[in-house]
């Protein structure tokens, strides 16, 4: 991030001597600028390589839940933050409530 100290945009040719893409914004009524964030190609962890068919799967179910069902999700999802494909992702996942099975005499 950089503060531009002139008034306005800088030149093209100062634009065009940065590499990548730059965005010019304004916080607090200062002229910043800074750089898009790249991605660098990290390497995902083998917990969350496995889980990706399963997450691959519930969006394709999604697609073929009827608009009736898609709006029973609707007025579970309303007002708790959560969208209607959370809860339907949560009860594939069986996240949504577990039966206690400890028997406690």
């Amino acid at each position: 991030m950089g503060i531009l100290l002139q008034k306005g945009l800088p030149a093209m040719s100062i634009i065009d001597g940065f590499k990548g893409t730059i965005d010019f914004y304004y916080y607090m009524d200062i002229p910043c600028f800074r750089k898009w964030p790249e991605n660098k190609g990290r390497s995902q962890t083998p917990a969350s390589v496995a889980q990706q068919p399963a997450f691959a799967y519930v969006s394709q179910l999604w697609q073929d839940v009827s608009p009736f069902v898609k709006e029973a999700y609707d007025s579970l999802a309303f007002n708790c933050g959560l969208h209607r494909k959370d809860w339907f992702t949560r009860g594939y996942y069986g996240l949504i409530y577990r039966y206690p099975t400890d028997y406690t005499p």
